[in-house]
């Protein structure tokens, strides 16, 4: 089952949509808990946004439409785009936007995962995408220099980002630091 994660209490059933994303695996690989929760990011790539927009141009230009209304018709950033997209009624279109997606969190039921990195690593041999930048820092001189690293080369990605996230790594850590309301203290 997919949903969106909507206001944090209630999100939207996309199952059928995101079965159309290829980094999404349909069945799993490997030795995976029973139950299992997995969050991620879908996303439009930025060539795909970019190619949408040349089609979306080049057919109002073709039915005469001016500067204005072809703004209207064309997709503001890639970002709302794929959220828009994962919503829509027809699971051929969603098919067509090529989304992809990226997984950043795993809850399961497995005493052997016992911290946050060692759950995505695993996440990837069941078959899900995982960021190839994904890191496990050991102090926070070495955070920093990740922040530093990737404050210029994040524009160098196949998609939009806004930063980094930082997480705690251990669950009995995070299980401490709690969260608020709206999210984790841990991230």
């Amino acid at each position: 089952q997919a949903v969106t994660r909507g206001d944090g209490v209630q999100g939207d059933e996309i199952t059928t949509n995101v079965k159309t994303i290829r980094s999404i695996p349909l069945q799993l690989m490997d030795d995976y808990p029973d139950k299992l929760i997995i969050r991620g990011e879908i996303f439009m790539p930025k060539k795909v946004f970019e190619t949408i927009n040349k089609q979306i141009r080049k057919d109002a230009e073709e039915k005469g439409m001016d500067e204005e209304e072809i703004f209207q018709q064309m997709l503001k950033n890639p970002r709302n785009a794929a959220s828009g997209t994962v919503k829509q009624q027809d699971s051929k279109a969603v098919a067509a936007r090529q989304l992809d997606a990226y997984l950043y969190y795993v809850m399961a039921e497995d005493k052997k995962i016992t911290n946050h990195y060692d759950a995505v690593i695993r996440a990837k041999k069941w078959g899900f995408k995982v960021s190839e930048h994904i890191k496990k820092c050991d102090s926070i001189e070495d955070v920093k220099k990740y922040i530093h690293y990737w404050e210029k080369k994040r524009f160098d990605l196949e998609f939009e980002m806004d930063g980094v996230v930082i997480k705690v790594n251990r669950y009995d850590q995070q299980n401490t630091l709690g969260s608020t309301a709206k999210s984790p203290r841990w991230s």
